[in-house]
């Protein structure tokens, strides 16, 4: 098995075995995050291969939104889609975070609200708007697999509900609550403000379901506090853990090439 991060990487790769499964990861920073230490999702898929056989490519980059992915990102996508149509056999997708994360991207959503409905504090029309961008991105994914390989299936998540701490990465500002702090909502709502993202995240993956061969993994509730690394991204722990929701699915459709890892195991 093989893990290759970015197309021209992946035009040089040697498949050790050419009828092993392929996968696409394309997306943001839960496909590409770089520290060894904590890994990424990608990371934890490789784990899943039995006999190391199956082959992963990961495509995209940090902090991009799938709603405004970047033509250098799309045209990517579509390359690969196109030349490797009869080899990709999964899709798996992340995005959506950083749509909204960043004081530029969440505070254009907030207003002064009522204390006791945290969904007052967020504008209607620009919170429709966003959920609406992100579909769209979502969509776009969906309109390549159906033009390339339209029995491919394609795999995405909704994150889970990470916790506001103020709590960035190196010299990157925290993505969440210096927003919630600027328009003056309480701290004690912040967690709730989260939560109402991320479910409205879900309601995307949910409608987005409707489309043959396309599977939502729900990943809301599969993190504690401490398995956080910081406002956007899980620590090791965390990424075991988000990742085991994604096994079955990856196990049903490829069930010789799959065996379920130590990590997995000890989780239970």
């Amino acid at each position: 098995m093989s893990l290759t991060f970015g197309l021209p990487d992946w035009q040089t790769c040697v498949r050790n075995d050419p009828g092993a499964p392929l996968i696409l990861c394309f997306g943001d920073s839960w496909m590409q995050y770089p520290f060894p230490s904590n890994g990424n999702l990608c990371n934890r898929f490789l784990d899943f291969g039995k006999f190391q056989a199956m082959d992963i490519v990961a495509l995209g980059e940090s902090g991009m939104e799938i709603g405004a992915p970047g033509k250098s990102n799309l045209y990517t996508l579509t390359d690969f889609l196109k030349f490797e149509c009869q080899t990709v056999d999964m899709i798996v997708v992340s995005g959506g975070g950083n749509d909204f994360a960043g004081a530029d991207d969440l505070l254009p959503l907030l207003k002064v609200g009522n204390a006791n409905d945290v969904g007052s504090w967020f504008k209607a029309a620009e919170s429709a708007a966003l959920f609406a961008r992100v579909t769209r991105g979502f969509e776009r994914v969906i309109h390549l697999r159906n033009t390339f390989c339209p029995k491919v299936p394609i795999v995405s998540h909704c994150y889970d509900y990470a916790p506001p701490t103020g709590r960035g990465l190196l010299a990157f500002s925290p993505w969440i609550r210096p927003a919630l702090d600027q328009i003056g909502m309480p701290r004690p709502m912040q967690t709730d403000a989260v939560r109402y993202i991320i479910d409205h995240l879900a309601k995307v993956q949910q409608s987005l379901e409707t489309t043959p061969g396309y599977h939502f993994v729900d990943t809301r509730g599969a993190l504690a506090v401490e398995d956080w690394e910081n406002e956007l991204h899980p620590n090791r722990d965390g990424f075991n853990k988000i990742a085991a929701r994604f096994f079955p699915v990856i196990a049903k459709t490829f069930p010789d090439w799959v065996r379920q890892p130590k990590w997995m195991q000890q989780l239970q």
